[in-house]
């Protein structure tokens, strides 16, 4: 018998948020073992039952540039971008996949976003500062 509820909306209500971050962590642990395709398995569905979740995003931003694969990267870099518009590690990876592809206007632009951030004030962790200069560099030598 339906309960007239689509699968994936049954799906979201069976896995609480402990549930979700649990399965996100052993996402991540099998990115941190090579594990490309079951971290990839695990992300995708993590999208699919949370597709708010924006971390699941970034795990599949990883994967994507595991294998080169610019387009994907991008798009889910964008996807985490539109759920937390405020993520600067979703911003450095859209950056650096735009880079990846090619596109060094849109890149620079978005490294004129960091920057501005920066000159705000905002504290950044260090390591993103490393990464924001490292791109940096990047679209310098390309631009």
């Amino acid at each position: 018998m339906s309960s007239g509820i689509p699968t994936s909306e049954l799906m979201k209500r069976t896995y609480s948020e402990d549930e979700i971050e649990c399965l996100y962590e052993l996402g991540r642990f099998s990115l941190e073992n090579g594990e490309l395709r079951r971290a990839e398995t695990i992300f995708v569905g993590l999208t699919e039952v949370a597709p708010d979740f924006a971390s699941a995003w970034l795990g599949l931003v990883y994967v994507f540039n595991s294998r080169q694969d610019w387009d994907g990267a991008i798009a889910a870099a964008r996807q985490a971008l539109r759920i937390d518009p405020q993520s600067l590690p979703a911003l450095l990876m859209l950056t650096s996949a735009l880079l990846n592809a090619g596109d060094v206007t849109t890149a620079g632009s978005y490294l004129g976003e960091i920057q501005d951030r920066l000159e705000e004030g905002e504290t950044i962790p260090a390591t993103h500062i490393r990464i924001f200069k490292a791109l940096l560099a990047r679209h310098s030598s390309r631009g």
